[in-house]
């Protein structure tokens, strides 16, 4: 709660697929699109959930 994942409507599993324009396989293309974006920009995040493709945008925080 308070994220800006729970604030962007991810729930817990929810399967990332696309993050800021980059395909998700594996934790390393996670990783590597979340290095690349910056806080304060929005991005969208495609996930499945439930069987069914959705689309949302998150944007990221500074780190405290």
């Amino acid at each position: 709660e308070g994220s800006p994942a729970a604030a962007a409507g991810l729930k817990a599993g929810d399967k990332i697929v696309k993050l800021a324009g980059r395909d998700i396989r594996n934790v390393y293309d996670y990783t590597q699109a979340l290095s690349e974006m910056k806080a304060g920009q929005a991005y969208e995040v495609e996930l499945l959930r439930d069987g069914q493709r959705l689309t949302l945008k998150v944007t990221p925080a500074e780190r405290k």
